[in-house]
């Protein structure tokens, strides 16, 4: 996974979701927090050791180098995530995100890219960047999906609607109606939440990447301190299962 802190989010159960299903994965994802695909590259060019590795969704302890990490196995799949405050800013993906596929592709020659869609933050969000979207969430999940969706048809590479999916729960699904004292999605209002914000964002991974069943997948995600609602799970499979089986041309719900 290229990207940052929200490509942690989505690795978090990935594996065991896999797992589940009898399907083994290495996942790693080389990550500095906020970091966007210019980022990406100048770090690249100067051989920065400032890259902390994330090992199958967990933090290991260890500093990298980008190649570092690259050169752990040779890949079948590669995820693009830009920076979340840019993420609506197409602008902002390009030559950049062409440069970081060259890098990965001369290591790894059949690597398949995939673009992850990241998701708008929580309404309230008090993040210094959110007034670049007006502060607004739906404004900020329709200029992320496009551009997106651009930075897929320029890739030639599908997509992994995650930001779909989690705008879909938050007003489709009441247990998530936040503005009417519903959970929110996110710990932080941009960060997903520890248990169904993560587990959604990695059911989706596997639903596009693996075609996975999402509807009958076993994996339950567990978290120390934290009782899970079987109702809530079995409606956020159904979101995934919706979401990623619409018809493409279909944006809205």
């Amino acid at each position: 996974g290229v990207g940052n802190s929200f490509t942690e989010d989505a690795h978090t159960f990935l594996k065991e979701i896999c797992a589940a299903d009898g399907i083994e994965v290495t996942l790693v994802t080389p990550f500095i927090g906020g970091w966007t695909f210019k980022r990406h590259c100048d770090k690249i060019k100067a051989n920065s050791t400032d890259y902390q590795l994330i090992l199958n969704g967990k933090n290991i302890g260890k500093k990298v180098t980008f190649m570092e990490a690259l050169e752990m196995e040779e890949w079948d799949i590669v995820t693009f995530n830009q920076g979340s405050v840019q993420s609506g800013r197409p602008f902002t993906y390009y030559p950049f995100i062409n440069e970081l596929f060259d890098v990965v592709v001369k290591h790894s020659p059949k690597v398949k890219p995939y673009i992850y869609q990241t998701w708008a933050y929580e309404c309230d969000a008090e993040h210094p960047y959110f007034p670049v979207y007006n502060n607004d969430q739906k404004e900020m999940h329709i200029r992320a999906r496009d551009s997106y969706k651009l930075a897929a048809s320029l890739l030639n590479a599908p997509i992994i609607p995650v930001g779909d999916v989690i705008q879909y729960l938050r007003e489709n699904v009441p247990e998530f109606d936040y503005k009417n004292g519903g959970l929110s999605l996110n710990r932080d209002g941009y960060h997903l939440t520890e248990v169904y914000g993560r587990y959604a964002a990695g059911l989706t991974h596997y639903a596009v990447l693996f075609s996975g069943d999402v509807l009958n997948n076993s994996f339950v995600p567990e978290v120390e301190g934290f009782e899970t609602d079987p109702v809530i799970i079995k409606k956020i499979k159904q979101a995934v299962y919706e979401i990623v089986n619409r018809p493409q041309e279909i944006d809205d719900y």
